[in-house]
């Protein structure tokens, strides 16, 4: 008896996921970005929270460490961006372009992330020879703060990689930990989002 009642939530789990997934391939193509689900690694439920939305969410299976992933594609950023400047009757002012304001972006997701609006701590960018040739991106950064935030909640520490290319996408990857020998763990997934050629 117990089964029917374990079935509809068995059910609702899976929609829940594979419409998540739908969301995180669609923003993919979006983005101009492949994924590559990387081994001892499961899917989570999105939980919604007001510091950052992510589209999708991995646990892996043997640490205690979460990687989430968000995806920001520029391309109708660009055009409302272009738009807003072509219209001389608006006295909206366009602001700055979508392919520069990356790292402005960057900080203030580490802020809303983070929890700490005080201090945000520095980062450091990858040498653009690498960057290009391992995620084919053409900037990428990384930091790790603490966390004191609704979107960190359950972890003590973030470990953010960004990656931009222009005219494609912003690219967010979080990895949520306690013990910082868990991120030997997620080295396997490093490599997971790349931009396509």
């Amino acid at each position: 008896m117990r089964i029917f009642y374990l079935m509809p939530l068995l059910l609702l789990g899976f929609m829940n996921s594979h419409s998540q997934n739908k969301k995180f391939e669609a923003l993919l193509q979006k983005g101009n970005l492949t994924f590559k689900m990387p081994d001892n690694f499961d899917t989570l439920a999105v939980v919604n929270n007001p510091d950052m939305n992510y589209e999708l969410a991995l646990k892996s299976k043997t640490k205690d460490l979460e990687i989430r992933y968000a995806i920001r594609p520029l391309k109708e950023r660009i055009e409302q961006f272009e738009q807003k400047q072509k219209d001389t009757s608006s006295k909206m002012f366009a602001g700055a372009h979508p392919n520069k304001i990356y790292q402005t972006v960057f900080l203030t997701v580490i802020m809303n992330t983070s929890g700490n609006h005080q201090q945000v701590p520095g980062f450091k960018s990858f040498p653009p020879e690498a960057v290009k040739r391992e995620f084919n991106a053409g900037w990428g950064a990384t930091t790790v703060y603490p966390l004191k935030s609704v979107f960190g909640k359950g972890y003590s520490n973030c470990m953010l990689v960004t990656l931009h290319r222009d005219d494609q996408a912003d690219a967010y990857i979080f990895y949520l930990f306690n013990n910082k020998e868990d991120l030997t763990t997620a080295l396997p997934a490093f490599h997971a989002l790349t931009f396509s050629n």
